[in-house]
């Protein structure tokens, strides 16, 4: 397979994922989620465009520069409650079954390979864990870059830990939209453990990206 790609045009419904590193989410026990406030604004998730950008590394021996893959899964459906311009709750269903690669979208063959190998029981294991859920637990409006954290409980693999980043969230007649931060989660927090192979060997971190769109 080609080395990564280190930089891309922004097309489709693929959102950038830059290369700069950070550090993992802390992920605590899962907690109560949120429950909706009595006469909150209630918007589904559109399917159409809402999705989560994911990018992992890896390194080969004898190396110093890191490599890996990116691409996008599906937000399959969800729905966002506000109230006062402010979300109050809300939950997410994440596709894994359609997930796709996009650093090679030049190379079918060895595209087909490795989305096989991310479905396959060394990663996400889709047959046996077809959904990862994120379930909003906290809300806080904040100043700065983004206007939003949001606590929730993501479940992948069935294994169910509390995470928070950072968002844009706006509002608007019959819309809202969630950007969020590129933040980092650890895949072993998640019961993903596979270390690579063929002089490889695959980086904990993964960073993600959420963006979701949600009508009236």
């Amino acid at each position: 397979m080609k080395k990564l790609i280190l930089s891309i045009a922004v097309v489709s419904s693929i959102s950038f994922i830059s290369c700069e590193k950070k550090e993992a989410v802390a992920v605590q026990d899962a907690q109560e989620t949120a429950v909706a406030t009595e006469g909150a604004a209630a918007y589904t998730v559109d399917n159409t465009v809402s999705t989560v950008t994911w990018r992992g590394y890896k390194i080969y021996e004898g190396e110093t520069e890191e490599q890996g893959h990116y691409g996008t899964m599906p937000v399959k459906s969800g729905e966002i409650h506000t109230e006062n311009g402010q979300i109050t709750a809300g939950d997410f269903i994440i596709d894994p079954t359609m997930l796709v690669s996009h650093d090679l979208d030049g190379e079918p063959e060895d595209k087909a390979k490795l989305e096989g190998h991310l479905k396959s029981e060394d990663f996400l294991d889709v047959e046996k864990y077809p959904e990862a859920t994120f379930n909003i637990t906290n809300v806080a409006a904040i100043e700065g870059p983004f206007n939003t954290e949001i606590s929730g409980n993501f479940k992948l693999r069935e294994v169910e830990k509390n995470i928070t980043f950072k968002a844009n969230v706006k509002e608007d007649a019959d819309k809202v939209t969630l950007d969020s931060e590129e933040f980092t989660i650890n895949r072993q927090d998640f019961g993903i453990t596979f270390k690579g192979g063929k002089g490889s060997v695959i980086k904990d971190n993964v960073t993600i990206k959420v963006n979701v769109v949600a009508n009236k």
